[in-house]
């Protein structure tokens, strides 16, 4: 398993080069593996949240007002379209850019550079999330898009489609619910056909429960919340009766290490890469790193550290090069890591 760590100010706004290392088995640490990774600050975008690798330019949206656009080649992030509330979630399908934001989904035609124009808002009215408001939003291989609606709190029963994932077409028609039951999800990616995606658990049950979830998509089904947290049952809804047979989590990561964009990557065989953004509240922190999550025979079997050292991580995807690209919305920051 590869580790990459990324110390505060062993970088220059640039370039800095990293040692590779491995993680060895059981008890024998850390140990040094043959050659230098490079690592680079590629741009510095305010808020970076989700990413969407276009071609040769990569968009950013922001827990802010703003969408940016960086040249993968290098050079500085540029404000490609402002005036939003909080454009967490961007996707591009088709020479189009879509942007999710928290009341509405939104167009734009991409032209030369990254440059948008022909804004048109696509969908609007999107549910009040409350503190879960930031949207995700992605392409399925259905050409569909998918966006994710949060709970409006820690532990409650949401209303209308708070706490589901929909999908719509590309002109924002023909909108349907596809999971409920989901607490938080802010990533999610198709792996052989199959949309995997995160949820992140509830807090105020302890350090160690309920735990982060990773589940896979079977359409129209239920996946516990408020009623269940992974396989525990939540505070206030332990003898409430759930409306429909929870769909449990194909993996379970550490409670509250608050799992995010996920992404499968060609230059990792197939296996997922997952931004863990880090608990907030809990008395020993965790997360605040990438780790890579192993497949096998379909199935997610296991989750080690793959990145430490880049601030919050939010979202992961791969560049055309296979680089790993990294947004971390507390150093408003994209991180480029090439073996």
């Amino acid at each position: 398993m590869d580790v990459f760590s990324l110390k505060a100010g062993f970088l220059s706004a640039r370039i800095g080069l990293l040692a590779l290392v491995s993680v060895a088995a059981a008890a024998s640490g850390v140990a040094l593996a043959p050659g230098p990774a490079q690592a680079e600050v590629l741009a510095r975008v305010p808020a970076a949240r989700e990413m969407a690798v276009c071609g040769d330019v990569l968009f950013v949206g922001t827990k802010r007002s703003s969408v940016y656009a960086v040249p993968l080649s290098g050079g500085r992030a540029r404000r490609v379209a402002s005036g939003f509330s909080a454009p967490n979630g961007v996707a591009c399908s088709r020479g189009r850019l879509f942007v999710a934001s928290r009341d509405r989904v939104t167009a734009f035609d991409i032209g030369p550079g990254g440059a948008l124009s022909g804004r048109r808002d696509i969908r609007r009215g999107l549910p009040n999330s409350g503190a879960h408001n930031l949207r995700y939003i992605a392409v399925g291989p259905d050409s569909r898009l998918y966006v994710s609606f949060g709970s409006p709190c820690n532990i409650c029963l949401p209303r209308g489609l708070q706490s589901t994932i929909v999908s719509m077409n590309q002109d924002g028609s023909d909108l349907r619910r596809v999971a409920w039951g989901v607490r938080n999800s802010v990533g999610f990616d198709w792996r052989g056909g199959t949309m995997f995606f995160t949820d992140n658990g509830a807090d105020r049950m302890g350090d160690d429960i309920p735990p982060d979830e990773l589940n896979a998509l079977r359409p129209g089904g239920f996946y516990g919340f408020p009623y269940f947290g992974g396989r525990t049952r939540l505070k206030g809804f332990q003898d409430a009766r759930p409306p429909a047979q929870q769909i449990p989590p194909v993996f379970e990561f550490q409670a509250h290490v608050a799992t995010l964009g996920i992404h499968f990557f060609r230059s990792l065989g197939g296996d997922a890469l997952v931004a863990e953004h880090g608990s907030w509240n809990r008395s020993v922190p965790v997360g605040r790193q990438v780790v890579r999550v192993r497949f096998r025979g379909g199935r997610p079997v296991s989750a080690t550290t793959f990145l430490r050292g880049v601030g919050r991580p939010v979202d992961v995807k791969e560049a055309p090069d296979g680089s790993v690209l990294v947004s971390d919305d507390a150093g408003g920051a994209i991180y480029i890591f090439r073996r």
